[in-house]
């Protein structure tokens, strides 16, 4: 049960490869040179209180194949940086405070086999894009106000899909 503000100054990290500090009372951004570790491959910070910006730490794409960050306090909307050259397997950003629409560029994300933004207040058209990942075993995005339709043949494009939570 950590509390407080987490630590600016990883420097002395440069190989860190995993952060998990989920389930904690952390408040407060989280700190922009995380974007600074070139070998971080994890970040589960969910069950936290980090408020601001997805892009304000993570600005330039990362190595990450695993992403949490869900039920924090986050805004804004989510980043395109995050279909950059990705090996993201894992992405919930969840439970957040976000705007605004799910990219269309995140159908590039080729490795992801978890993908949730269930009840983030996201808006606009459902990416048919989404629905052509064909690694996703589970796929949320409910109670968002988003709208669209399924595709007629979703379970030929999502032969690993497992959960679907709309």
């Amino acid at each position: 049960n950590f509390h407080g503000h987490l630590p600016t100054d990883f420097s002395h990290l440069p190989w860190l490869e995993k952060l998990s500090i989920w389930r904690n009372h952390f408040k407060g951004l989280i700190p922009q040179t995380l974007s600074h570790f070139h070998h971080l491959q994890m970040l589960f910070a969910a069950e936290n209180k980090f408020y601001g910006s997805i892009l304000d730490f993570l600005g330039s794409p990362l190595d990450l194949n695993f992403l949490n960050l869900y039920d924090n306090k986050l805004t804004g909307t989510i980043p395109v940086t995050f279909a950059n050259p990705s090996k993201l397997e894992h992405l919930n950003i969840g439970q957040n405070q976000l705007h605004g629409n799910i990219p269309s560029e995140l159908r590039s994300l080729t490795h992801l086999t978890f993908f949730s933004v269930k009840m983030s207040n996201l808006t606009g058209t459902l990416p048919e894009s989404l629905f052509n990942l064909s690694t996703l075993q589970t796929m949320s995005f409910m109670t968002n106000q988003l709208t669209g339709h399924f595709p007629k043949d979703v379970g030929c494009f999502l032969p690993n899909l497992q959960g679907l939570f709309a």
